[in-house]
């Protein structure tokens, strides 16, 4: 298993000079060498966003943004990082919006410590007017085809009734089969397995508590941001979601994975990620998997779960009858789950992202008179702070 790179300064230049994105990253470079963003007092206007500049350093903020350019899964997605760099001209109050867009925004979107994920889909452009958006794309938030029971049964047929991470067999599934793949291999390790999704994270929950005045219209900003930020995925990305998803949404299994609790842990809080594994001349095998894990974490952990160091997906099939084909999770939702992962761990963005989600109330947002109230409120809502400039 190869160690990811923990924390560290962006290294210098990799791009060809005289290109936009040779520029983009000097930016960066730059940015990354301000001891805070007092040095640019006398460029910022009266009315700046402290709250967006306090939260991340500019040091954080430069290697979000560097480490985003050099690991961009897609050549789309690193033309629409450049171009969004660039168009900030070196302004300092944009570059840490630019910043919290990718790590609130999108990096988030894979940070999931809570759990199964509820089904939303996405926009092709963050652009357009947030009522255009809703008005063209609710239907996106409807029930998907596929419920997750259902998504756990085809990820369990497709993964061998297994973990895909250490290949420990699930204990719930049918009896006979279980008692047949222990009679096969009687030391087989079994665990309790759950669907792990990949795009994994949604803003419509943890809302309990308020007046329904209030929850309406903290529910029509989620429903903004939601549009908002999977644009921002999909620009990054390269890909449409929604092409690629289908009516199934979040819940394919293009998008979901069969994982035991710690690994589907680690997994969802980006401290595991696959990237494409390589045959000995250098060519990418398909399906198949490195799993990388970052450096600050200990490594005697991961190695004391038992993870694979290399995983292949197949294509499976139902054998009730209908013969459906179910997919291996795709590669370029991997790729990007891999790159947030990366950009997470080597800005030290994680533990902004982290934080986010730190000593959640278990009921959600407390009613409003409680003295934490505004303050968890504000949390969630932190990615909707650069919505009315970007609108």
């Amino acid at each position: 298993m190869t160690l990811a790179p923990s924390p560290q300064p962006l290294p210098t230049n990799p791009f060809i000079p005289e290109t936009p994105t040779h520029d983009a990253y000097d930016q960066c470079l730059s940015l990354e060498q301000q001891p805070g963003w007092h040095v640019f007092e006398s460029d910022l206007g009266r009315d700046f966003s402290e709250s967006i500049m306090r939260d991340m350093s500019p040091v954080i903020v430069a290697r979000v943004l560097g480490h985003a350019l050099r690991l961009a899964p897609s050549d789309e997605g690193r033309e629409v990082l450049t171009r969004e760099i660039i168009d900030c001209e070196a302004h300092p109050e944009l570059l840490a919006g630019l910043g919290h867009l990718y790590v609130y925004g999108m990096i988030r979107v894979f940070y999931n410590p809570k759990g199964p994920t509820p089904s939303i889909s996405a926009i092709q452009s963050p652009r357009r007017s947030f009522e255009e958006v809703v008005n063209a794309r609710s239907h996106l938030l409807s029930a998907p085809l596929v419920t997750t029971r259902e998504l756990r049964q085809l990820t369990l047929i497709r993964d061998e009734n297994s973990c895909v991470f250490t290949g420990d067999l699930d204990v719930g599934i049918d009896r006979p089969v279980l008692v047949a793949a222990l009679d096969l291999d009687p030391d087989r390790p079994t665990a309790s397995t759950h669907v792990a999704h990949i795009i994994s994270q949604t803003l419509s929950s943890d809302i309990g508590g308020m007046t329904q005045a209030a929850r309406d219209k903290v529910l029509f900003m989620l429903l903004l941001s939601q549009f908002f930020q999977y644009a921002v995925l999909e620009r990054f990305g390269g890909f449409s979601a929604h092409a690629i998803l289908g009516e199934a949404n979040l819940n394919s299994a293009l998008n979901a994975l069969t994982a035991s609790g710690t690994p589907h842990s680690w997994f969802d809080c980006l401290n595991l990620w696959l990237v494409p594994a390589k045959d000995e001349h250098g060519a990418v095998i398909s399906d198949t998997y490195d799993v990388r894990y970052p450096t600050s974490e200990d490594p005697r952990r991961f190695r004391n779960a038992r993870l694979k160091q290399r995983i292949s997906f197949r294509t499976g099939s139902t054998t009730d009858g209908t013969g459906t084909v179910i997919p291996p999770p795709h590669p370029r939702i991997l790729a990007l789950h891999a790159a947030c992962a990366q950009v997470a761990h080597l800005s030290g963005a994680v533990a902004h992202v982290s934080e986010f989600y730190g000593n959640p109330d278990p009921d959600g947002i407390s009613v409003m008179t409680e003295p934490s109230a505004p303050t968890e409120l504000v949390r969630k809502l932190k990615t909707l702070q650069l919505i009315s400039s970007t609108a």
